[in-house]
């Protein structure tokens, strides 16, 4: 009995649990810039998060900096770029 609680006790922390990693770039000398530019992941359908489609959402010409964002939501990867520029 104490070992199936201790299984579902560590299956639900591991279901409920994620890990978010974040890196920042200035990738140009220009500022930073007033547009914002986000291109996200999906479980199924569009995988395109390039930095190109964030700017593109955004309207961005030239880019100040760029913004990736990772985590994980139970075992499926979701990524983010925000891109920052005018």
């Amino acid at each position: 009995m104490k070992v199936k609680f201790l299984m579902l006790a560590g299956s639900i922390m591991y279901i409920m649990s994620s890990c978010t990693v974040g890196q920042q770039y200035q990738v140009t000398g220009a500022p930073i810039g007033s547009k914002e530019g986000v291109a996200k992941t999906k479980i199924i359908g569009n995988q395109d998060f390039s930095v190109k489609a964030a700017a593109e959402n955004g309207g961005i010409t030239t880019i100040g900096a760029v913004q990736l964002t990772q985590k994980m939501i139970l075992v499926f990867p979701v990524s983010k770029t925000t891109v920052y520029g005018n």
